[in-house]
């Protein structure tokens, strides 16, 4: 009778990083979704859910891929479920023109699908960056969802691949073109698309996340 191996430890992002090893790396990413709901944030799953498993398919089937600016919309406010909230992002997203969305991700992502090297992400980057209240960031994720070989610019991912530094020095070209080369290399040592060891940094991540609480009927509002 086989024995039964043990599963891969639970790793923290950093420790996760550091390896190379693929079946690490998988349990992280098979761990995603469990993890993820674990901090019981209702508005994180519901639009990570939507971002990665009916955003990118919409997208992708289009011809020649596109955002819609509804999409921006949301897609801006799942980027806040990652990270910092923040409002006038997403009243800039609201204030874009349908035609203006479609045009600037239309381009975006042609560029990105014709770039041969990590040095010609500046040039997918622009369109979408030209769109008031669009960072290197946020454009990261209008690339990602069209594109498994890009990286969403998460802060976690960050944090491990490229260190600790100041928020106002963090979303960049340049630091987006590192992390991309950076988690490529990953991706290819441990076998997974840049998005996948993006996901499996954010699941290991959140094994060091506070849960979300929930404030009781005319209770203080818990501040964020």
């Amino acid at each position: 009778m086989a024995t039964k191996t043990d599963a891969p430890e639970a790793l923290s992002a950093s420790a996760l990083w550091a390896s190379d090893s693929p079946d690490d790396w998988r349990a992280a990413l098979d761990a995603y979704a469990q993890r993820r709901d674990a901090l019981n944030h209702e508005k994180l799953t519901r639009l990570d859910e939507w971002f990665f498993h009916r955003l990118t398919v919409d997208v992708r089937a289009r011809t020649p891929p596109c955002m819609t600016a509804k999409e921006l919309v949301d897609m801006v406010d799942w980027k806040m479920t990652r990270g910092k909230v923040r409002p006038n992002l997403l009243n800039f997203a609201k204030a874009h023109s349908e035609a203006t969305v479609e045009d600037a991700t239309r381009d975006a992502i042609a560029r990105l699908r014709s770039a041969s090297t990590t040095e010609d992400i500046p040039r997918a980057l622009e369109p979408a960056v030209k769109l008031k209240g669009i960072g290197p960031a946020t454009a990261s994720a209008v690339l990602a969802c069209a594109d498994d070989s890009v990286p969403f610019m998460c802060d976690d991912l960050i944090l491990v691949a490229l260190g600790k530094m100041d928020s106002k020095f963090r979303y960049n070209e340049s630091n987006f073109i590192e992390l991309c080369e950076a988690a490529r290399r990953k991706g290819r040592k441990v076998g997974m698309t840049a998005s996948e060891v993006e996901r499996a940094i954010f699941s290991a991540a959140c094994l060091e996340k506070k849960p979300k609480t929930t404030s009781a009927a005319g209770g203080s509002k818990r501040k964020r």
